[in-house]
């Protein structure tokens, strides 16, 4: 149960770091992603707007697994849907950079623990499910 607390907690803390990137100048972010290996971002008001409002979804996302990570047993149902929702998320990134033929810096982080998160996310509940199990059979049975 430990562990399962810890894998939420990584993908609620990564995805609430974007929460002070809405509030950034455009010009950080623009500086930030030159460290990434991208020349140049659009600063075109649209642009922005869709990267501000990008930061902002990601932060949802992190309350999501804040939720999670806090009680997993009464969130159970919603283990799932974090979890594939991650796999999906990895993937997309890691088809998404090759694609697009970003500098692998970009994407890999995202790709990768996107993935890895995801499937030890699964892989851990469905142990905490089979210790349910276990545990309600065994009490059944006095």
């Amino acid at each position: 149960m430990k562990t399962l607390k810890f894998v939420l907690w990584v993908p609620a803390i990564g995805c609430l770091s974007a929460v002070p990137f809405i509030f950034l100048p455009w010009s950080v972010i623009e500086s930030i992603g030159s460290w990434f290996g991208i020349e140049s971002l659009p600063s075109m008001p649209i642009a922005v707007y869709f990267f501000k409002v990008t930061f902002g979804v990601f932060g949802l996302i992190g309350v999501f697994f804040v939720i999670l990570a806090r009680n997993p047993l009464e969130s159970r149902p919603m283990l799932s849907l974090g979890a594939f929702g991650l796999i999906l998320f990895g993937l997309l990134a890691l088809v998404a950079g090759l694609y697009l033929g970003l500098p692998p810096i970009v994407f890999l982080g995202d790709g990768l623990s996107g993935l890895v998160l995801g499937i030890a996310i699964l892989f851990l509940s469905s142990k905490l499910k089979q210790l349910s199990k276990s545990q309600s059979g065994t009490i059944a049975n006095r």
